[in-house]
C-alpha cells in the first residue's frame, strides 16, 4: 500500500481569513489522499503574547483602524528576514522546527507570511529538507512579507493580484500560481435563490464597522425594509445590539453555519475580509462594503468592484439607496452582480490550490517516499 503523503499547514488566528483558508486547504488535501495538520505555531509557542496581539487587532478592527493602518504600514517596509530568531519570533520558529521534525510532511503550506521567512530560516541551516508553499489569503493589495521570502511557490486568490506582484517584485513566473482564495466546496453555490423584492429580501449583516454606523445601519434597514428578514453576526457586540432584534432580525454571535446562511442570504453587507468575500464568491451572494480594515481589506474590495460582484457604501443612508437601486426592475441589479460572481476563477481555489502543489512538488515528494520505502 503506497504510504500516504503527509502536508503541514500552519496558520494563526488574526480574523478569520487564515484559519478558513488552512481548513479549506487541508481539506482539499485530504480528498485528495494526503495526511493533512493544521497547526498556529504563534499561539502554541506563545498563548499569552498572542492573545494580547489578537486583542489589539480586535481593537484596531472595532475602534481604531486608523492605527492599524500605521501598524501595516509597518509591516509593510519591516526586514522580515531577519526576524525569525529576533525575541519572541524565535519561539515561534522554534515550535515550527518541532511541528516539522513530529509530523514529517512532504510538504509545507503557510497561510500567514511571517511562516515562510521562519522556514528560510531554517532551510538556510539546513534544518528544512522539504518544500514549502505559500498561499497569499487577501486580493490585490498584498503586503510585502508575503512576497519576499524564498518559497518556491505562491498562490495568489486571483489573476489581477498575480500581475500585480509580477510587476512591483520581479518574482520569476515559476514561482507564482492564481488558484484562487481556498474556500470550503460547501460554500459552492448548488442551489437557485428566488430573485428579492422588499417582501422576500434576505440579509446578512456582519457588525464589524463602528458601533455607531453599525447602529445607523441596521435603524435604516429595518424602516426600509420591514419585511425583510434580516441576520446579524454581532460577535461580542449582542447585548449593544439587542434592542434591533425582532420578529424579522435575528441577533447572533456567530454562526457554525455560515453555509446555510450564505444559501438562504441575497446580500452579505459587512466589512471586506478575505474569507467572508470569497465564501460570497463561491456561494455566488452578492457582497455590499459598508466598511475596510485599511491595507490588506481594501484590496478585496477592489477585486468586487473590478469584477462588478460588489458595491460601496459609505453611510447608512447611501446603504438604503443602492439596495433600492439593486431592487429596481426585478432585481435586474442584483441578477447582474450575482452573474458576475458565478465565475470559476474565484471559486474551487482550495482544489487548485492542492493541483500547484502536486505539480510543484510531486516528483520530490514522490522521491521522499522511496527513499523512505528502501
Amino acid at each position: 500500500m503506497e504510504k500516504a503523503r503527509r502536508a503541514l499547514v500552519l496558520s494563526v488566528g488574526y480574523g478569520a481569513g487564515h484559519h478558513a483558508a488552512a481548513n479549506a486547504i487541508a481539506e482539499a488535501l485530504w480528498e485528495r489522499g494526503w495526511y493533512a495538520t493544521v497547526e498556529d505555531p504563534c499561539l502554541q509557542a506563545h498563548p499569552r503574547t498572542f492573545a494580547l496581539t489578537q486583542w489589539f487587532y480586535n481593537f484596531c478592527v472595532r475602534r481604531a483602524p486608523w492605527l492599524w493602518a500605521v501598524t501595516y504600514a509597518q509591516t509593510d517596509t519591516a526586514d522580515w528576514a531577519s526576524k525569525a530568531y529576533a525575541p519572541v519570533f524565535r519561539g515561534v520558529t522554534e515550535r515550527i522546527r518541532h511541528l516539522v521534525e513530529d509530523v514529517a510532511p512532504s510538504v509545507i503550506v503557510c497561510t500567514y507570511p511571517l511562516y515562510a521567512h521562519m522556514l528560510d530560516a531554517l532551510a538556510a541551516e539546513g534544518a528544512l529538507k522539504v518544500p514549502y508553499a505559500v498561499v497569499v489569503t487577501d486580493a490585490l493589495e498584498i503586503s510585502r512579507p508575503w512576497m519576499v521570502n524564498r518559497a518556491p511557490l505562491i498562490c495568489l486568490p486571483d489573476e489581477y493580484s498575480l500581475a500585480r506582484v509580477s510587476e512591483r517584485y520581479a518574482l520569476a513566473p515559476q514561482r507564482l500560481a492564481a488558484t484562487g482564495f481556498p474556500v470550503r466546496k460547501s460554500f459552492v453555490a448548488t442551489y437557485s435563490r428566488l430573485s428579492p423584492d422588499k417582501d422576500n429580501l434576505r440579509l446578512v449583516y456582519g457588525a464589524y464597522a463602528p458601533m455607531n454606523r453599525v447602529k445607523k445601519d441596521l435603524k435604516a434597514l429595518v424602516a426600509s425594509f420591514p419585511a425583510a428578514r434580516l441576520t446579524v453576526i454581532a460577535g461580542a457586540r449582542c447585548a449593544e445590539l439587542a434592542m434591533f432584534a425582532g420578529e424579522n432580525v435575528e441577533i447572533i454571535e456567530r454562526s457554525d453555519d455560515m453555509v446555510s446562511l450564505f444559501a438562504e442570504a441575497h446580500f452579505y453587507i459587512g466589512k471586506a475580509g478575505a474569507a467572508t468575500v470569497f465564501e460570497a464568491y463561491s456561494a455566488q451572494l452578492p457582497v455590499i462594503v459598508n466598511y475596510t480594515l485599511p491595507g490588506q481589506e481594501q484590496g478585496n474590495l477592489e477585486l468586487l468592484m473590478l469584477d462588478g460582484a460588489g458595491a460601496a457604501v459609505r453611510s447608512a443612508s447611501e446603504l438604503v439607496v443602492k439596495l433600492k437601486s439593486l431592487l429596481k426592475n426585478g432585481a435586474e441589479g442584483w441578477r447582474r452582480m450575482q452573474g458576475a460572481m458565478a465565475s470559476p476563477l474565484r471559486s474551487f481555489g482550495a482544489a487548485r490550490i492542492v493541483e500547484a502543489l502536486e505539480s510543484k512538488f510531486i516528483y520530490q515528494c514522490n522521491e521522499e517516499n522511496d527513499a523512505s520505502s528502501r
